[in-house]
């Protein structure tokens, strides 16, 4: 499959980069008082536990996420950033998608053992998230450019145009 940076990608990027801006806000607008911090924490806190001690503290507050929550945003966004010039890693996961569960086994491992530090959660939160842009990147690509004989998302098979 080949992948394009068009428009696209790069609204997943913008939407990712987005996404982690919003975690780094959060603290600035408690410490400044801002009426929206209390919704910015509450956007990220069904998707994280955001407790205190395992957060990266900035302007004195902790993030709105913890620490391995800020390696995966941060791990996706990176690896839709740097996959694209990466060409072999980038050919053979998408040629073996399966491929990506092997980025999560350290993020599982440093969930098992019980002396893990925030640096751990950190790093194995980045790994693990690395890949999985790709698997985003080349899903829009298939709806934006679908390969002959697949369905549509109304569910027409897309025929390729013929020259007549």
């Amino acid at each position: 499959m080949k992948l394009t940076r068009a428009l696209h990608y790069w609204l997943i990027v913008a939407a990712s980069a987005l996404w982690l801006a919003l975690v780094f806000v959060a603290p600035y607008a408690r410490a400044e008082s801002w009426p929206l911090a209390p919704y910015l924490y509450a956007f990220f806190h069904p998707v994280c536990h955001q407790i205190p001690e395992r957060s990266v503290h900035c302007f004195g507050q902790p993030l709105a996420v913890c620490h391995r929550c800020l390696g995966l945003y941060a791990g996706f966004l990176l690896g839709l950033l740097v996959l694209p010039y990466l060409h072999r890693l980038r050919q053979r996961l998408l040629e073996t998608p399966r491929a990506i569960l092997l980025f999560f086994v350290p993020m599982l491992l440093d969930v098992l053992i019980v002396e893990n530090t925030s640096m751990t959660r950190l790093l194995t939160g980045l790994v693990a998230a690395f890949p999985v842009g790709l698997l985003v990147w080349a899903a829009a690509e298939q709806i934006v450019h679908p390969r002959p004989g697949t369905k549509t998302h109304q569910g027409e098979i897309h025929e390729p145009s013929r020259a007549r």
